[in-house]
């Protein structure tokens, strides 16, 4: 009876276990076959897919010289076969400073001077560049080392400008000025040595020294563009604006000379004589550009110094110009500027370049 009563208990609670099981429920609203999960809503576009697409194009399809350029090809197929050939990398940084890869040019021009020290021509080719590319890149502290070697074993007035402008680079000036003194003893010919002699201690501002090196670099070579608009500032600065005005007049057109010597009045903060040559620039060429955005500096600076004398913060004195000057290193033939402007007071000349 006991067992009866036992196993009726056991059956009834397994029956009402089992009830209690739950199903998961899969809604189909409505929909006829087997129920499915519902489809998921497609994420929606980023705003800027699109130009993420054509950004992407044109990076793909744009011209990457290391890999299309069939130059930087063929001379790196010679410097595999033949490490040591120093002409392929002096051919090869060139190519790269064309392409201002100025970091790739600078490790193959000192590659290249390391293998021609025994050569002459090829070791200044290579300091040259070597030079050239660490001030654009701004490595010219790694650069002083290996051209202070050069020296020591073959001292030439190449080497010692190049050494001076990269002294130059670093803001170290009076190494520079040894350097370029160094250029002048070792070939009194050279007008560019003095230009750089002059235009460092112009930087240094040794006013006088400056001119007198400077008049010897035009003596030397009179048709000097780059010694004329230093001369033209080196006047100015001490005062004698109708003869900068002269030497600019000699170096480049009539409005380019007056754009010139606002340049160097602005950075003298004379702003309102600076606007005064400004005027006579844009009288005789009205579109001149360079003479158009100085306008545009100065007028911002006499009303920069108008506000600061009002709260009494700094003095006329005070006020300083930024770098951002425009000028023109010699004449154009149309108004708009050339895509070679540059400072008038640049030391640099023409052989400057690769």
């Amino acid at each position: 009876m006991n067992v009866r009563y036992l196993t009726v208990a056991l059956l009834t609670a397994l029956t009402l276990g089992a009830g209690c099981v739950r199903h998961a429920i899969t809604q189909d609203f409505g929909l006829s076959g087997i129920a499915s999960p519902r489809a998921k809503r497609p994420a929606a576009q980023a705003i800027d897919t699109p130009l993420r697409a054509v950004f992407k194009r044109q990076i793909q399809g744009a011209f990457n010289p290391l890999s299309d350029d069939a130059r930087v090809q063929a001379l790196e197929t010679r410097l595999k076969s033949n490490p040591q050939d120093a002409a392929a990398r002096l051919e090869l940084g060139g190519v790269y400073e064309i392409y201002k890869l100025y970091d790739n040019a600078f490790e193959q021009y000192r590659q290249a001077l390391q293998l021609s020290l025994s050569d002459g021509a090829a070791a200044e080719q290579a300091i040259a560049g070597l030079s050239r590319s660490a001030r654009a890149s701004r490595r010219a502290q790694e650069a002083i080392g290996p051209v202070e070697t050069l020296l020591q074993q073959r001292p030439s007035t190449a080497s010692w400008i190049e050494l001076g402008l990269l002294y130059q680079a670093v803001s170290d000036l009076g190494k520079a000025e040894i350097a370029f003194a160094e250029a002048v003893t070792l070939d009194p010919e050279s007008d560019r040595a003095y230009n750089n002699l002059g235009y460092n201690l112009l930087l240094e501002n040794k006013i006088e020294a400056a001119e007198a090196e400077l008049r010897r670099a035009l003596e030397l070579n009179p048709s000097s563009t780059t010694a004329r608009n230093n001369l033209g500032t080196v006047l100015a600065r001490r005062g004698d604006f109708e003869g900068a005005l002269q030497e600019f007049q000699l170096a480049a057109d009539v409005a380019t000379a007056h754009n010139n010597l606002a340049v160097v009045l602005l950075e003298m903060g004379q702003y309102e004589r600076s606007r005064e040559e400004l005027v006579k620039a844009l009288a005789i060429r009205r579109y001149f550009a360079p003479a158009l955005a100085n306008f545009k500096l100065v007028q911002e600076r006499i009303r920069e110094r108008t506000e600061l004398q009002k709260v009494g913060r700094l003095p006329l004195s005070a006020v300083r110009v930024p770098s951002a000057i425009v000028a023109e290193a010699g004449p154009t033939a149309a108004d708009p500027p050339s895509a070679d402007q540059r400072e008038i007071s640049t030391q640099k000349d023409s052989e400057d370049k690769p």
